[in-house]
């Protein structure tokens, strides 16, 4: 989903919407960030790749797509909220810039208060079960499930090596498997700082 800076857009892998989700303020999500990364994404057997800079700041969440040349592919903005976007893509997008967000949100800022005990912890928010795997404490995976069953499937997620929640290192690689948009997105670090 993150890697459209330099590719076309996929194609909506199925006719049933993905879920909706609520969309969080950036300030209630955790510490300040800068997450430099390169991103993977799959889908129906074909691949694409780009760079990509994710920051939260205070009430901002911005995320920077860089094209293959270092040029901005496209820049989503969260204040508060109000969500822009500015795109220097080809192609638009299958799916509204909120779902990019959601994605950000789940797989790194809307997890459960940790860290946790080892094993299995489960809550709800937000219509949503979440189920989280902690060992050694930090996180290893997480997978969000929609309680009334519309859409069916899980987004999951998976962190290489554990994610600790106070950001002080990032995951080796995080797989994303979107089970509502059919797709697959690696992310690997290549620099986390905190201000």
């Amino acid at each position: 989903m993150l890697g459209l800076a330099g590719c076309p857009s996929p194609p909506p892998p199925s006719e049933a919407p993905p879920p909706e989700g609520v969309l969080h303020a950036p300030a209630e999500l955790g510490p300040d960030f800068t997450l430099d990364h390169r991103v993977t994404l799959r889908w129906h057997g074909r691949e694409e790749g780009f760079r990509g800079v994710l920051e939260k700041r205070g009430d901002t969440l911005t995320l920077v797509g860089l094209g293959p040349h270092g040029g901005r592919g496209f820049v989503l903005r969260q204040v508060g909220l109000e969500v822009g976007f500015e795109s220097h893509l080809h192609e638009p997008l299958p799916f509204p810039p909120e779902h990019i967000l959601m994605a950000i949100h789940r797989a790194w800022l809307l997890g459960l208060a940790g860290p946790l005990p080892d094993g299995e912890h489960r809550a709800e928010r937000d219509g949503e079960e979440i189920v989280e795997r902690w060992e050694g404490g930090r996180l290893l995976a997480r997978s969000f499930r929609v309680l009334d069953g519309a859409p069916s499937g899980l987004f999951e997620v998976a962190y290489e090596g554990g994610f600790d929640p106070t950001l002080a290192s990032a995951p080796l690689r995080v797989l994303v498997r979107d089970g509502w948009l059919g797709y697959e997105l690696e992310a690997s670090a290549i620099a986390l700082t905190r201000p």
